[in-house]
């Protein structure tokens, strides 16, 4: 290879990266947004993600979703069921940090509805986890605020670390 051509494949590879980097990073005030929202008390938390649904499905009516009694255990988890049920899409994007998976979850989805499509009904877990209802609030915040789902991972990720290496030991 001529060593023009070894040039033009370094400077494509670099432009690739930086392209790839880009794409997770925050302008300035949305980090200051995502890190802000990553700090909230599930309270908090549930009170934000509440009020974005409110405000984005004003005529909604949740009790045609006959929702099971545990989702009405506190108002995170309703929050949360009410999330998966309008943002499953969203949901499926990222795997639950509770490690789940070892139930047979395969993505956060998959934590509120059995197996991850609607005909198969709800499924009790993400009531008894704060950390299912706790990221799907999370999740669908910084979706809103404009994060891609890469940067949304890496928040998980973050946010998660010790659970993460706690796992792994």
């Amino acid at each position: 290879m001529t060593t023009s051509k070894t040039i033009l494949h370094l400077c494509l590879a670099l432009a690739l990266c930086l392209v790839a980097t880009s794409a997770l990073a925050l302008s300035p005030e949305q980090q200051t947004e995502f890190d802000r929202i990553a700090k909230l008390s599930m309270p908090d938390l549930a009170k934000e993600a509440g009020e974005l649904l409110d405000k984005k499905y004003p005529e909604e009516d949740w009790d045609e979703w006959d929702f099971p009694q545990y989702v009405y255990t506190n108002e995170a988890v309703e929050t949360g069921y009410r999330i998966a049920v309008k943002h499953p899409d969203l949901l499926k994007q990222f795997p639950c940090y509770c490690f789940c998976d070892a139930m047979g979850h395969k993505n956060l989805l998959h934590c509120f509805i059995k197996e991850g499509f609607f005909g198969n009904k709800f499924d009790p877990h993400a009531s008894e986890c704060n950390i299912c209802y706790g990221q799907a609030m999370l999740g669908l915040l910084w979706d809103a605020m404009g994060a891609t789902n890469d940067t949304i991972k890496a928040g998980f990720d973050k946010k998660f670390e010790q659970l993460l290496e706690q796992q792994q030991k």
